[in-house]
């Protein structure tokens, strides 16, 4: 009787531990503002205003789609339609207003302003090459 007691708790207790490590794995890095009609997220779902987003989440839009996003930093990504944009790389300290931010454009179009970071902070990879932000 005590066994069973006993393994039950300690696989309540293992269950606790993955949900902690699997909510650690995707990191909220800001909320959608706007999306119309649809934009998708591989970590989030159907994407609807003040929808968290997540680093290594890709947003997919649809021929008439558009969503605009907003990270902790400030940053304002707005993906158009028939597009496909991961957000691969995102680290802010905002005690120090510092680090790093890598965006994927792999399809179609985006608009993007720099938040609050240092602009070299930022890169944004395409098929044809990475741009850099200066200034």
């Amino acid at each position: 009787m005590y066994n069973n007691k006993w393994t039950a708790a300690f696989v309540l207790a293992i269950l606790l531990a993955l949900q902690s490590t699997a909510s650690n794995a995707q990191t909220k890095i800001g909320k959608a503002t706007s999306v119309k009609p649809q934009a998708e997220g591989t970590i989030a779902g159907t994407l609807r205003p003040d929808s968290d987003v997540h680093a290594s989440e890709t947003v997919r839009t649809g021929d008439a789609g558009v969503a605009d996003l907003r990270f902790i930093d400030q940053t304002n990504l707005s993906v158009g339609p028939k597009s496909s944009v991961r957000l691969d790389k995102f680290v802010y300290d905002p005690n120090k207003g510092s680090g790093s931010v890598v965006i994927d454009a792999t399809r179609g179009s985006f608009r993007f302003v720099a938040g609050s970071q240092d602009k070299r902070a930022y890169k944004v990879k395409t098929p044809y090459g990475t741009l850099g932000i200066r200034g």
